[in-house]
Parts: C-alpha cells; sequence; structure tokens
C-alpha cells in the first residue's frame, strides 16, 4: 500500500510517497535531506543569515504594505526555528603580518519545532528535528594593500540529523506511521561537506569611525549516510554570495569602552541545494544597531551590542531583535 502526505521543513512544501514493502529510498525524500543539510549550512552562516532573539513583522512596526519585507506567516515560521551558533577564529599570525593564517571553527545546532495536521478533523502530529553542525577551515588571509585583504579558505562540515515524530491520530498510526517511520520520522542521518571559499574586502578608517565593503563567495558539496531513507541520503551541495557594505560610527569613549553605532547591508545570492527552502534565488538584509566594546581587557569578546535586523524576499523575511557579539570591521 502506498500512502502520501504533505510535511514542510524551514517553509518547504514536498509531497512525498513511501511504501511499507519496497525497502528502497524515496527521491522525493532524498532531496529533501539534502535541502535541510545545505539550508542547515546556510542559516548558520552568521555573514548571509542573521538570527535574532525577537522576531516580528516590520509591516506592523512600521505601518508598511509590503508582502516581501514580512508577513504573519513568514514570522511564524521564523518563531518555529531555533538557530544556534558559537564561532571562533584561531589567529596563527601576528596582527600586522602580511600573510596570516587563521583556523576558523563552529559549532551549530539547527531545530525545527511544528504541529502537522494530516487530515482536517484528526489531532495535530508533532514534529521536531535538528541537525547538529560542526565546522572548521584553514583560511589565509592575504594583505594586498593598506585597504585591500584577500582570504580563501577550505573547509569541512560533519552534520547530524534528528527527526522526532509523535503521532496523535489513528489515521497517522494506522497508515503514516508504517509508511514513514524509520523512513523520515523518527529516525537519523549524517552527512559531511567540503566547502572551499573566498572573501575579498576593503577597509576604509575614516575620523568618524570606518566602513568596509566585501564580497565572498561560498561552494560546498557533500556526502550522505545513514538510517534515513534506507541509507539513501543523498548529496548536500550548494553554494551562496554575498556582497555588503558595513559602517562602524564612533559615538563615545568612556575609559577602554567605545560605543558606537553599526549598519550593515547585504545581497546574499543562492542556489543548489539551498533555494528551494528558503524560497528564492537572492534575498537582502539590513541590520542597525548599537555596539560597545568590552571596559576591560579580553582576548574573547570583541564588542557586545543590540540593534534589529530586517530580512526581504525569502521565505523567512520579517524583522528580528538581534544581539551582537565580536561584531567586528
Amino acid at each position: 500500500m502506498v500512502t502520501s502526505k504533505t510535511f514542510r521543513y524551514l517553509g518547504l512544501s514536498c509531497a512525498c510517497a513511501a511504501t511499507s514493502v519496497n525497502a528502497q529510498g524515496n527521491a522525493n525524500l532524498e532531496s529533501y535531506l539534502e535541502q535541510a543539510f545545505a539550508t542547515a549550512i546556510v542559516l548558520t552562516d552568521s555573514d548571509v543569515f542573521t538570527v535574532g532573539i525577537h522576531d516580528f513583522d516590520p509591516n506592523e512596526w512600521f505601518n508598511l504594505d509590503n508582502e516581501d519585507i514580512g508577513s504573519q506567516e513568514s514570522v511564524k515560521l521564523r518563531q518555529q526555528i531555533g538557530v544556534s551558533t558559537l564561532p571562533y577564529t584561531f589567529d596563527l599570525s601576528d596582527e600586522d603580518a602580511q600573510h596570516k593564517h587563521q583556523i576558523f571553527t563552529r559549532f551549530s545546532i539547527v531545530g525545527s519545532k511544528q504541529d502537522y495536521e494530516i487530515r482536517s478533523n484528526d489531532p495535530q502530529d508533532y514534529q521536531h528535528e535538528i541537525i547538529l553542525g560542526a565546522f572548521t577551515a584553514y583560511r589565509y588571509q592575504y594583505k594586498l594593500s593598506d585597504h585591500w585583504t584577500l582570504t580563501p579558505g577550505v573547509g569541512v562540515h560533519l552534520q547530524y540529523f534528528r527527526n522526532h515524530h509523535e503521532y496523535q491520530s489513528d489515521f497517522s498510526n494506522d497508515v503514516v506511521k508504517p509508511a514513514l517511520d524509520g523512513v523520515i520520522f523518527n529516525t537519523d542521518a549524517w552527512a559531511a561537506s567540503v566547502e572551499p571559499h573566498a572573501e575579498l574586502k576593503y577597509i576604509e578608517p575614516t575620523n568618524w569611525g570606518s566602513w568596509n565593503v566585501t564580497s565572498a563567495f561560498h561552494y560546498f558539496f557533500g556526502q550522505g549516510w545513514g538510517e534515513a531513507n534506507y541509507g539513501d541520503v543523498g548529496n548536500p551541495e550548494g553554494w551562496y554570495f554575498a556582497n555588503g557594505i558595513e559602517a562602524y560610527y564612533n559615538v563615545s569613549r568612556l575609559g577602554r569602552s567605545l560605543q558606537s553605532v553599526y549598519t550593515s547591508f547585504r545581497r546574499i545570492d543562492i542556489g543548489g541545494d539551498t533555494s528551494k527552502p528558503m524560497g528564492t534565488p537572492y534575498y537582502y538584509e539590513g541590520s542597525v544597531g548599537w555596539l560597545m566594546t568590552p571596559p576591560f581587557e579580553s582576548d574573547w569578546i570583541d564588542n557586545v551590542g543590540l540593534g534589529l535586523n530586517i530580512n526581504y524576499g525569502s521565505n523567512l523575511k520579517g524583522g528580528s531583535i538581534v544581539l551582537f557579539f565580536n561584531q567586528a570591521d
């Protein structure tokens, strides 16, 4: 017996069919896993997607009427997704060196909690998915001039996917569970991906602070394995191209602590397994905030701050209140 069901992950709608007697991976489920891994890579890169502590619809806050800047549906989707990252860069060279070697690390978790309506009169199923990620990259920073730097690098992602699904109705237990349990529900998978990348950056110090322009390209390709979809996890693949401008306006200094206003605007082009879940081949992000360097000497904290971020044009469009940490120029 073949059953079908429509489910969502990060705004992705995918019609899936599975059979309880044919232990063979399903192509739609394979695509779902590939897109889940690929989208997690984008969402955990703070240079291309900003996560906030509170989400809102800018149309309501600023009395606008623009569906591309936010909606109740997109804000609800943002609230169903949690993203946590812990990045850190180890500098292996002197600060004034023309050729710098760096090791960049990032640990992350992307979680999605949703209720699913299988049939209109049945209780909704509950689902919780997480993707744990660890990323390590070597980067070589070359100082082209007093203003220009070029930083190529290559890194490796290791990701773990886990799905927890609770069946709440007789229909789900009798029909959906035999077909999809252990295939895409209540199962796990792994993916390892290689990511070459490069960034070109221009920095201009001024008497009021500084501003910079960046252009960065990332490409990743991986191999998946695990129990999900009978082992047919696929090959996550994608790319993103980020162009942006940032400005830091120094307001005041009190002892060692420097107060500054931070603004940024960037466009992110995405492709491969990332564009469908995000619902667009490109989107925009803008941020404004207040930054403060610590009043004490610290090798771990450059600055902290509070601000607003707006995502325009993607499935995760909307605004968020943001906590900034180590937002360096």
